[in-house]
C-alpha cells in the first residue's frame, strides 16, 4: 500500500512530469525546460502546465492524501487532465514537426512511458477513492 501512494501521490506526478525528455532536431531537455522558456512568451501548454502543477500541489498541501474529502479526487483529476492537455498542445502546436524525434528515440519514450504509467495508477487511485464518497 505504501507504493501505491507513494506511485500516486501528486508530487510524484509533477516530477514525473517535469522530466520527460523532449528531444528536438537540433537539441533537447526536460519539458520543465520548456515550460520556462514559453512561460514568458504567454504560451497555452505552459500556463496549463503551471496550473497543473498548482492544482496538483494545492491538493497534497490542503488534504494530505487523507481522502476524507471529495475534493482531493477531483482537484488530482483536474491537475492531471491539465498535465495531458498541457503535453498535447505541446506537441500539437509543433507544426514544424521539431520536436517529433522525442517519439523515435528509446529515452524520451522511456520517461513518456514512466509519466503514463505513474498518471495511470493515479487516476484509477483517484477513481477508487471517488468511490468512497458517492454523491448525497
Amino acid at each position: 500500500m505504501k507504493l501505491i501512494k507513494f506511485i500516486t501521490h501528486p508530487v510524484t506526478l509533477i516530477i514525473c512530469f517535469l522530466f520527460i525528455i523532449i528531444s528536438g532536431e537540433a537539441s533537447g531537455g526536460f519539458y520543465f525546460m520548456y515550460i520556462m522558456i514559453a512561460l514568458p512568451h504567454g504560451a497555452i501548454h505552459s500556463i496549463l502546465a503551471v496550473l497543473a502543477i498548482i492544482t496538483l500541489l494545492f491538493s497534497a498541501i490542503k488534504y494530505h492524501g487523507a481522502y476524507t474529502n471529495l475534493a482531493e479526487p477531483i482537484l488530482n483529476f483536474a491537475g492531471i487532465a491539465l498535465m495531458l492537455l498541457s503535453l498535447y498542445l505541446f506537441f500539437a502546436k509543433d507544426v514544424e514537426h521539431y520536436n517529433y524525434p522525442t517519439f523515435y528515440q528509446i529515452v524520451p519514450i522511456s520517461m513518456l512511458v514512466v509519466f503514463g504509467i505513474v498518471t495511470i495508477c493515479s487516476l484509477v487511485f483517484n477513481a477508487g477513492n471517488l468511490k468512497l464518497h458517492p454523491p448525497t
